[in-house]
């Protein structure tokens, strides 16, 4: 029956092609520890564990995830990590690792990277189509890791691993309700593990209801009116903030025999209409600019097939196979004040990824190689309504005529220990990627004269190399250096819009690779009774690709939506340099205490003496742990981020100035509390946020964060 129910699954929600060791059922007894420091652990497989120690990574178990209470991992990440997310609207998020986010950071899924030829340069809310309540484990890669997954890891690599129904030795179900005050928010989670012989299943679903979101009242930082807006505020609830969102998963593992397996991964997002709050408070002439901008429904389809099989051959141990299907649909809807038509433009994507990957041991060596590939099509359209249902033509988002791209990539990994103190990590991965786009001759209202057609080739050689040695016994130190790189997508090559006023970007396929060489300097302390892990790094990014002014046959301003703007490009002109710390400090205090602290700071130097996009203030984590008995825990945790000063702000729209106050973004912390009590099959969760109820906003964040938040959470596993 279950067979029966995945297979309706997948062919209900497939569109067509054309448009780790064995953990107990109780998850309250997964271990606490945030950090993996151990050189030598490796995965699932026998294979090695990229993850670990070649940079600096923050790991959150399924415990910590569950425990944090948190509705999406963009939320879950600024609690558990003080990693700054920025919100354009309150189905936003996204995440900043070392002064890099939205397509210089790489998602990573189950294996397979999520990041895609639509993936812009400004703020992402992707992150949030993935469901927090069936994670396994999250691992925050920091520093570049192009050299595992791929272009793009040019700040980190952000690694969601969902359950593995094979590792449960007993069938489950496990339920969870919560309830969020400050948005008046409801969400409900169920998922069951089902084991039959050889074979296992998970099947999970979870629904989310957000109310629009009320921001702090107490205005520590003296900007009475910041966040107020006349359109878009009543009091201080945010109006235009709700949404909902469904999330589910369906997967299957199936043991051949004993040396061979196979996985099903399928997994369904989509939301309803999200607002683009940062949009919906533009003012025009003393009026609200925009009737209505929002998000369509954000689509994700994922279908993933694996096959692993131990060979124990001369050229590998094992072989693992796997083959990949996203399918993507977004869309933006926008009517100006008193216009009497409105614009729609949508993007539908389909992704096709496949991999081989070996693993072989030779006595003091661990060998992975491989091979891949990906293949994306995409279709942009875009069209005006007016009130009476006709449509008429609109300039789309990206090339109407389709876009292609093509990526072929090889790497190897090895770990060789020299003796019982140093190890040696090195990687390389060679890449090629092709783009090819066009424009129909409709389409073509800017000056491109007969340049209907955009094609960009990439090619690049990533390379790392590590030394970690052993001082003593629980001292270690790693040095490593690193270069990679991200290739320019369609978003940067091909897009048409407009986000500043009187301003339109237009197509650039003369693009390089964005290029970054990297030096870090870790120190790993392990004692009986405290974890301290320091990472001092600096980075030189070259050919970084931002936006500039640009003429075409001497015309600087094209007719676009209506109106005459400017014309803009990105262009490969910036280079920088980039220093910074990372530190993460665990001390156990007695047999019912400990605190745990995660800092991080980043400096940006630009060439062109403009400030580098992207770069977020200092920010400090601190958390106390308190076990009231075998049953109870207590939590109590600070946020803290710094000021950022107006003058460190990229002005070319990125950094959003515009959301911020006269002077910048203000610093801000905030107190929290989460009490938990297990009884029987059940826990309850009760949390209070923001106790002061300060008002604040993330670094380039539109829309104000949460105020005093009350959570309520019922779990129960049965």
């Amino acid at each position: 029956m279950r067979l029966v129910l995945l297979l309706v699954f997948l062919l209900y929600f497939i569109p067509p092609a054309n448009s780790q060791e064995n953990q107990t059922t109780d998850t309250s007894e997964i271990d606490l520890t945030k950090m993996n420091l151990l050189l030598n652990e490796i995965s699932i497989h026998t294979t090695l564990n990229i993850e670990d120690n070649k940079t600096q990574i923050i790991r959150l178990n399924q415990k910590e995830i569950t425990s944090s209470l948190s509705k999406n991992p963009a939320e879950l990440l600024e609690k558990s990590t003080a990693i700054s997310v920025q919100k354009s609207q309150n189905g936003g998020g996204s995440p900043n690792i070392r002064g890099f986010e939205a397509n210089r950071i790489l998602l990573v899924l189950d294996g397979v990277k999520l990041n895609n030829t639509i993936y812009r340069s400004g703020h992402l809310q992707n992150i949030l189509s993935i469901d927090p309540f069936i994670l396994e484990n999250i691992s925050i890669l920091h520093g570049p890791s192009t050299v595992f997954y791929g272009s793009g890891a040019l700040g980190g690599s952000i690694v969601l691993n969902t359950i593995n129904p094979e590792n449960y030795s007993e069938n489950i179900n496990s339920f969870s309700s919560q309830y969020e005050s400050s948005s008046n928010s409801y969400l409900t989670h169920l998922h069951s593990v089902y084991k039959k012989k050889n074979t296992s299943f998970l099947s999970s679903a979870t629904y989310k209801k957000y109310g629009t979101l009320k921001m702090g009242s107490n205005r520590f930082h003296g900007y009475e009116n910041w966040g107020k807006d006349e359109f878009t505020t009543n009091g201080n609830t945010q109006l235009y903030s709700d949404y909902s969102q469904i999330d589910l998963t369906q997967k299957i593992h199936h043991a051949i025999n004993n040396s061979s397996s196979f996985s099903i991964n399928s997994q369904f997002s989509t939301t309803s209409d999200i607002h683009r709050y940062d949009k919906l408070n533009d003012v025009s002439n003393g009026n609200m600019k925009y009737e209505s901008w929002y998000y369509g429904p954000q689509k994700r389809v994922f279908n993933s097939l694996s096959y692993s099989n131990n060979l124990n051959k001369i050229l590998a141990d094992e072989i693992v196979l796997n083959f990949n299907i996203q399918n993507i649909e977004e869309s933006r809807h926008k009517q100006k004040f008193e216009d009497n038509f409105s614009t729609s433009r949508i993007e539908k994507l389909n992704i096709f990824d496949s991999k081989i990957s070996f693993h072989k041991n030779v006595k003091d060596w661990q060998i992975d190689y491989g091979f891949s590939n990906r293949y994306e099509i995409l279709s942009s359209d875009a069209y005006n309504k007016d009130d009476f249902g006709n449509r008429t033509f609109a300039t789309s988002r990206y090339p109407d005529g389709g876009t292609e791209v093509l990526n072929f990539s090889t790497f190897i990994l090895s770990e060789y220990k020299v003796n019982d103190k140093l190890r040696w990590f090195n990687a390389v991965r060679g890449d090629y990627e092709k783009t090819e786009a066009r424009f129909s001759e409709i389409s073509s209202v800017f000056p491109m004269g007969t340049h209907l057609a955009l094609l960009a080739k990439n090619w690049n050689i990533a390379a790392s190399s590590n030394l970690f040695y052993s001082v003593l016994d629980n001292n270690f130190f790693s040095f490593s250096i690193y270069n990679s790189f991200r290739n320019p997508n369609i978003d940067d090559i091909g897009k048409v819009f407009s986000k500043v006023d009187g301003v339109v970007v237009i197509p650039n396929s003369d693009l390089q690779s964005e290029k970054i060489i990297s030096s870090e300097l870790m120190f790993q302390h392990l004692g009986e009774n405290n974890k301290i892990d320091i990472v001092l790094f600096n980075s030189s990014l070259t050919d970084a690709i931002a936006k500039r002014d640009i003429s075409i046959n001497g015309v600087d301003s094209i007719l676009y939506d209506g109106e005459w703007m400017k014309t803009i490009a990105n262009t490969n002109i910036t280079s920088a340099n980039m220093v910074g710390v990372n530190l993460i400090y665990n001390q156990k205090i007695n047999e019912k205490m400990n605190v745990e602290s995660i800092g991080s700071f980043v400096n940006a130097v630009s060439s062109d003496s403009l400030p580098l996009a992207h770069i977020p203030p200092l920010s400090l984590r601190l958390q106390f742990n308190y076990s009231v008995n075998k049953n109870s825990s207590l939590s109590f945790y600070s946020i803290y981020n710094a000021w950022k000063k107006a003058e460190d702000f990229d002005l070319n729209g990125v950094d959003n100035f515009e959301e911020a106050t006269i002077d910048g973004t203000p610093s801000w912390y905030t107190l929290n509390l989460i009490y938990s009590r297990k009884m029987n099959n059940f826990q309850l969760s009760i949390s209070c946020e923001n106790i002061l109820d300060s008002h604040y906003k993330t670094f380039a964040s539109a829309i104000s964060s949460s105020g005093r938040n009350f959570i309520v959470n019922l779990q129960s596993q049965f």
